[in-house]
């Protein structure tokens, strides 16, 4: 597991990428803040699923594994 803390004028999905990078998953979880196209490719580049909720104003619409 893996965190940073940033300031909180800055967004939440652009540090994502470096906590990901080099950590071996086969989930990667986070909340809808973290809802991005790029991010979700990355995290599938990882061979990981991304469990991620849908942002409201997403047109494409992703499943959610709720259970996890």
């Amino acid at each position: 597991m893996r965190f940073a803390l940033t300031g909180g004028q800055r967004g939440d999905c652009p540090p994502a990428y470096g906590l990901i990078e080099g950590l071996p998953a086969e989930v990667v979880m986070a909340d809808a803040a973290y809802d991005a196209d790029p991010l979700r490719g990355a995290i599938a580049a990882k061979g990981a699923v991304a469990v991620i909720p849908n942002n409201s104003s997403r047109a494409r619409k992703y499943p959610l594994d709720k259970h996890l």
